[in-house]
């Protein structure tokens, strides 16, 4: 059960998390499963990859499903370990969810449902998560299987796709933005610093997350649909008079007839920015190490979802940002933030624009590490190979740290000796 592939420090990398596997066997497995990860290979799934590092098929399988070793306290310890070089006052906590496309019904989990990767309603699985990002780092903080209402049913049907699956029995059906939000208060638990929480859309236009986020003094930056009403200045609700009703239920809230202003729909809103009130941006440099530029606008708004039923909300910051597109026309993007009155425009685009770490994490789990690639059916399996795939990503990062580190100290080195070099020239 050796690797012909020798990747440098993964011993030592893999040191502190030895003492979490209750047999020298499930220890070598996951090095070899962490090996095969590693390698170049089109496919990241148990067959190939265990032909890959000359380990058993079936004992890489029961290393995901039946061997005794402690995933959880394996993932703590991950997150101790990341956290010792990438802990930052200015973290970022990035908040998302991705699918993962699946072809049978048999998977554990598996739904049809709006899937990310594919960009339309399929057959797949969803997993949360929660990415960290600092020092310019950014890694896998937790995630976790989103669990359909599907697979938590009072039927024979849903009880035996579940013991096929072996789900635990404790396990439920919960919102993604709960599931999110249990990420939150893990970072909370786990003192890890930061300075605000993003997220897409999805999670920006549901108000118990906002206010969820707001209860726990959380800074967020949060997208939002161009459906979405706003008030531009705090409504003044007027309620219907009460009826008394002879028969049926009496009503349990408020009818609001009119509002003071109106609301307006942020597509609407953002079309009727004049030209001259768009302030042009770099935010980050991207992947050519050319400056990202766009125009925004920020201002103080009231959300106003569910407005008709009296809801009134806080008032938050609105960002618009709008982006040429290739044929002519913007693209208009809109987003929510409670982040302190003062903060400037361009400070609210580049901070959400963290974000792009999340797409590039993706990207290199999914692609070069075969975080989708995972074929098992279980529970188990399923969080054991994505656990084991944010090892792999932990040990490239550290990997790529060290490099850097190497290198700054060399041209340190070098500059050093050209001007010790220059120095006894100049005596001479």
């Amino acid at each position: 059960m050796t690797t012909e592939i020798v990747f440098p420090g993964i011993e030592e990398y893999m040191a502190p998390y030895y003492g979490y596997f209750h047999r020298s066997e499930s220890r070598e497995l996951a090095e070899c499963y962490l090996a095969g990860l590693l390698m170049d290979g089109e496919r990241k799934s148990v067959e190939p990859m265990s032909e890959k590092v000359n380990a058993s098929e079936r004992s890489m399988q029961r290393l995901l499903s039946t061997a005794k070793w402690d995933d959880q306290l394996v993932a703590e310890q991950f997150r101790r370990s990341m956290l010792d070089v990438t802990s930052d006052p200015q973290g970022i906590l990035v908040l998302d969810d991705t699918g993962f496309p699946k072809k049978g019904y048999d998977s554990v989990c598996v739904a049809r449902q709006y899937c990310g990767a594919s960009g339309k309603t399929d057959n797949c699985q969803i997993g949360v998560s929660m990415t960290y990002v600092g020092r310019d780092v950014a890694w896998p903080y937790a995630m976790e299987l989103f669990v359909p209402e599907s697979w938590d049913q009072q039927n024979d049907d849903c009880t035996a796709k579940r013991k096929k699956a072996h789900m635990p029995e404790s396990v439920h059906h919960k919102s993604k933005w709960r599931m999110a939000l249990d990420f939150v208060d893990l970072a909370r638990k786990d003192n890890v610093p930061h300075r605000a929480v993003l997220a897409d859309s999805w999670y920006g236009n549901i108000p118990e997350f906002r206010k969820e986020l707001e209860s726990r003094s959380e800074n967020y930056i949060l997208g939002a649909y161009s459906n979405t009403p706003v008030f531009l200045e705090e409504p003044v609700f007027e309620i219907a008079p009460v009826k008394e009703h002879k028969r049926g239920r009496p009503r349990t809230r408020p009818k609001v007839v009119s509002t003071n202003p109106e609301p307006v729909k942020l597509s609407v809103l953002g079309e009727s920015i004049a030209d001259d009130a768009w302030q042009r941006l770099e935010l980050r440099l991207n992947s050519k190490d050319k400056p990202l530029v766009a125009e925004a606008v920020s201002m103080r708004v009231w959300p106003a979802h569910g407005w008709r039923q009296g809801n009134h909300h806080e008032q938050v910051w609105l960002l618009i940002e709008r982006r040429p597109l290739n044929l002519g026309g913007y693209e208009l993007r809109y987003f929510f933030s409670n982040m302190p009155q003062h903060l400037a425009t361009i400070d609210l685009a580049r901070l959400y624009h963290e974000r792009y770490w999340i797409e590039h994490g993706y990207q290199q789990l999914k692609e070069e590490l075969g975080l989708d690639h995972h074929e098992g059916r279980s529970w188990s399996g399923w969080h054991r190979h994505v656990l084991l795939t944010s090892l792999a990503y932990g040990y490239l990062t550290l990997l790529r740290l060290q490099q850097k580190k190497q290198k700054s100290a060399t041209a340190r080195s070098n500059w050093i000796q050209k001007k010790s070099t220059l120095a006894n020239d100049a005596l001479f």
